[in-house]
C-alpha cells in the first residue's frame, strides 16, 4: 500500500519546521514562561500483503498512514499562575468513531473528543484549578473515577474546603451499522459530577458527591438494536482520617437510583430524586458502602477491608463495577530477615478473604476465597526468589436461570533468579514459571469446564563490562489445554543492544520465532523481526525510528490451508523536551 502523498507532505513540511525551529530559543532563561514538558511528532506506515491473493482473513489492524501529534508543556506566569497542557492527537480515526465504523471523515466534535485523541488544558490561580478538554477525574471509589470525559469544569481548593464540578461528553453517538465491520453503536452520554468536601492534608477528608449521567436517546439513527438508552444519578458520603502511629480509618456510603431504559415510560412508584432524575418502569435503586481500618509503618501494614455493592447498585463513574458482593478482606506488608548490614532481605505483600456473590439471593449464594500474595527474599548477593499468587474472579445470578456465572481464576508463579560475574563479564539468569487453573460454569447447563494454563519462561542476560554490547535471551514454553482443546506455543526471541554516535545513539535489533499447534493440526510458525534508533540530537531533541516485520504461516486449521500474511510497520518522529 502507498504512501498517501497529502499525509506524507504534511509529515515532512512539519518535520522541517520542527527540527529548524528547535534551534532557536524559546525565550531567555530569565524569561522563559516554559518550564517542563515535551513537544513532538511521529509518522507511522503500516504495510500488510496476504497470500493467496484476495484471501481476507486476516484484517488490517491499523490505517495504512497514521500522524501523531503531542504537544504537552507546562506553563508558568509568576509564582502563582500555572498551566499544565496536554494535546494529544492523530489525524486518522481508528476507534468506533473511525473508518472502521463506516466513518471517513470526523466532525470537529467527533475530533476533540474522540478516545484516542486528548485536549486538557488546566490553568491554575493559587488555590483555583479550571479544568478545560479531556480530564480523568477521581472523587471516591463509589461515585466517579474510571472514565475520561471532555468538557469543562473547576476545582476550587480555598483553605480546608473543597469544591469540584465537571461536565461534558464521556461518549459520542454512533449510528448502528449492519456491516461489514459490524458496528453496535452507541448513545451520545453526557456526565455531571459535583463534589463539596473539606480536607486538610494528612489529618481528614471528609466531601460529599453527586454523579449524574444521561443519554440522549435521539442522538443514533439509527439506534444500536441491543443497547438501550440509559440515565444514572449516585450520591455518595466518603470520609478519611489519619491518626498517630500511622492509624488510619476510611469509609464511605453511596445511594444510586439508575434507569435501564429510558425509552420506557415515567412511572410514579419508581424511584426517584428530582429534580435530577425521574423514576422510569425500569428505574432501580441501591446502596454501597465500604469501610477500612489499619497501621501503616516503615516495615509493617496491617488492615481489613469491608465492601458491599448491592445487586441494583449502579454508578455512572465505574460503569462494569461488579455488583451484588460483599468482600471482606485482610491485608499486610512486612519486612524481615535482615543481612548484617542491616538491610531486610524479604518483603511480603499479602491479603486474604472471602469475597460472598448473589447476597441478594435472586439465586443461590456463592462464596470465594479471594487473596493475593508477593513474596520476595534475597538469599544471597547472587541468589534470589520470588513467589506470587492471585486468585480473582466472579460470580453472579444467571437471571432466570438456576445457574450463575462463574468465572474465577487461581494463578501461581514462582521466580527464581541467579547471578554472577568477574572482571570481564556479569550475567543474570532468570527463570519463572506462572500456572493458571481458570474454572468457567457455562449458565445453561450449569456444567463448569477447567481451563489449565502453564508457562515457563528462561532469560539470561550477560553484561560485558569492558564492551558496549547489551545482548538477552529467551527461551518461553506455553500451553493450555481445555477439554477438547490442546494449544502449545514455543518462543525463542534474542536481541542486541549497543550505542553509537559516542553514545548519542542508542540502537537495539531483536528477532523472535514462534512455534504454535492447536491439537493435531500442523503447526503455525511465525517470524517477528525489529529495530529500534534513539539519537539524541541535542540535548533537548531526540529522534526515534522504530521498523518491525511480521511474517505468519498458518497450518492446516483455517481455510484456506497454509495461508500466511506479511505485516510492516516504520514509525518515526522528533521529540522536543522543553527545560526551565
Amino acid at each position: 500500500m502507498q504512501i498517501q502523498k497529502p499525509v506524507f507532505l504534511l509529515f515532512l513540511v512539519c518535520t522541517v519546521i520542527f527540527t529548524s525551529a528547535q534551534t532557536d530559543s524559546v525565550q531567555k532563561k530569565k524569561n522563559s514562561i516554559i518550564t517542563g514538558g515535551t513537544v513532538g511528532i511521529s509518522y507511522e506506515h503500516y504495510g500488510l500483503s496476504r497470500t493467496p491473493s484476495g484471501w481476507t482473513g486476516f484484517l488490517p489492524r491499523k490505517p495504512w498512514n497514521q500522524v501523531r501529534f503531542m504537544f504537552s508543556p507546562n506553563i508558568q506566569l509568576g509564582r502563582h499562575i500555572s498551566m499544565p497542557v496536554n494535546f494529544n492527537f492523530a489525524t486518522t480515526p481508528t476507534n468506533f468513531a473511525g473508518p472502521y465504523a463506516g466513518i471517513d471523515k470526523q466532525s470537529f466534535s467527533q475530533f476533540i473528543t474522540n478516545p484516542m485523541n486528548n485536549f486538557a488544558l488546566n490553568p491554575k490561580y493559587k488555590w483555583a484549578e479550571l479544568l478545560l478538554g479531556t480530564q480523568y477525574l477521581n472523587y471516591s471509589d463509589l461515585s466517579t473515577g474510571d472514565i475520561g470525559v471532555f468538557g469543562a469544569g473547576f476545582d476550587l481548593r480555598p483553605g480546608t474546603y473543597r469544591i469540584k464540578f465537571f461536565t461534558g461528553l464521556s461518549q459520542q453517538s454512533v449510528n448502528f451499522f449492519t456491516g461489514p465491520p459490524a458496528t453496535t453503536g452507541a448513545y451520545k452520554r453526557r456526565n455531571w459530577m459535583f463534589s463539596l468536601g473539606k480536607a486538610q492534608d494528612d489529618k481528614y477528608e471528609l466531601s460529599l458527591n453527586f454523579v449524574k449521567a444521561k443519554d440522549d436517546s435521539s442522538s443514533a439513527n439509527p439506534p444500536p438494536l441491543t443497547i438501550k438508552p440509559q440515565e444514572g444519578f449516585t450520591t455518595s458520603v466518603s470520609a478519611k482520617a489519619l491518626f498517630k502511629d500511622g492509624w488510619y480509618a476510611k469509609a464511605e456510603g453511596a445511594q444510586s437510583i439508575y434507569t435501564k431504559d429510558l425509552l420506557l415510560p415515567l412511572d410514579s412508584t419508581k424511584a426517584a430524586f428530582l429534580p435530577f432524575i425521574d423514576g422510569h418502569a425500569s428505574t432501580v435503586r441501591d446502596f454501597a458502602g465500604d469501610a477500612s481500618v489499619g497501621r501503616k509503618s516503615k516495615n509493617f501494614d496491617i488492615g481489613v477491608k469491608l465492601k458491599y455493592i448491592g445487586a441494583g447498585f449502579q454508578t455512572p463513574g465505574y460503569p462494569f463495577m461488579l455488583p451484588d458482593r460483599f468482600d471482606y478482606t485482610l491485608n499486610t506488608r512486612f519486612n524481615a530477615w535482615k543481612n548484617k548490614d542491616g538491610i531486610y532481605k524479604m518483603n511480603v505483600v499479602a491479603s486474604a478473604g472471602q469475597r460472598v456473590n448473589n447476597v441478594s439471593n435472586n439465586t443461590l449464594k456463592a462464596k470465594q476465597f479471594i487473596g493475593n500474595l508477593n513474596w520476595f527474599t534475597q538469599f544471597s548477593d547472587h541468589f534470589s526468589l520470588n513467589i506470587n499468587f492471585n486468585n480473582f474472579g466472579f460470580q453472579a445470578p444467571g437471571g432466570i436461570n438456576p445457574y450463575g456465572i462463574k468465572n474465577v481464576s487461581n494463578d501461581f508463579g514462582i521466580n527464581p533468579s541467579y547471578s554472577w560475574s568477574n572482571e570481564k563479564m556479569a550475567h543474570l539468569l532468570s527463570l519463572s514459571y506462572n500456572y493458571s487453573k481458570y474454572d468457567e460454569r457455562d449458565v445453561i447447563s450449569g456444567n463448569i469446564t477447567s481451563n489449565n494454563t502453564h508457562m515457563a519462561l528462561l532469560t539470561y542476560v550477560p553484561t560485558f563490562l569492558t564492551k558496549s554490547l547489551s545482548p538477552d535471551f529467551s527461551l518461553m514454553y506455553f500451553t493450555n489445554k481445555l477439554p477438547s482443546l490442546k494449544f502449545t506455543l514455543v518462543t525463542v526471541s534474542g536481541g542486541i543492544s549497543m550505542p553509537a554516535m559516542k553514545k548519542k545513539m542508542n540502537l537495539r535489533t531483536q528477532v523472535q520465532y514462534n512455534y504454535s499447534k492447536t491439537n493435531s493440526y500442523k503447526n503455525n510458525s511465525n517470524i517477528i523481526a525489529s529495530f529500534n534508533s534513539d539519537w539524541r540530537i541535542t540535548n533537548k531533541l531526540t529522534w526515534t525510528t522504530f521498523i518491525s516485520t511480521n511474517r505468519f504461516k498458518y497450518g492446516n486449521e483455517i481455510v484456506p490451508n497454509y495461508a500466511s500474511y506479511l505485516e510492516s510497520n516504520v514509525r518515526t518522529g522528533f521529540q522536543y523536551r522543553f527545560e526551565k
